[in-house]
């Protein structure tokens, strides 16, 4: 089973940069008749990085967090040029 946080592509707009966070979770399992698979896909949550330092946007029922979400997906931290959370 998988299941785990990604970034998407950075877009830019404006002057700020979009980060669109993604949850990722793929099951699959052996049963007696064969083999099954299931997959999704599902948005919950935008980093916004903007001069002022950047800006988390839940779009989900799961609460998530700058430290939760830096920490899971470090390569944030350059794209946002943060030097340190």
């Amino acid at each position: 089973m998988m299941n785990e946080l990604r970034a998407s592509a950075p877009i830019t707009l404006a002057g700020l940069i979009l980060i669109p966070i993604e949850r990722v979770k793929v099951n699959s399992e052996k049963q007696s008749f064969g083999y099954w698979l299931n997959a999704t896909k599902e948005a919950v949550a935008i980093v916004i990085c903007e001069p002022q330092g950047p800006r988390l946007m839940n779009i989900s029922i799961e609460e998530h967090s700058l430290d939760k979400i830096f920490t899971e997906l470090p390569e944030l931290v350059s794209i946002c040029s943060i030097t340190a959370i």
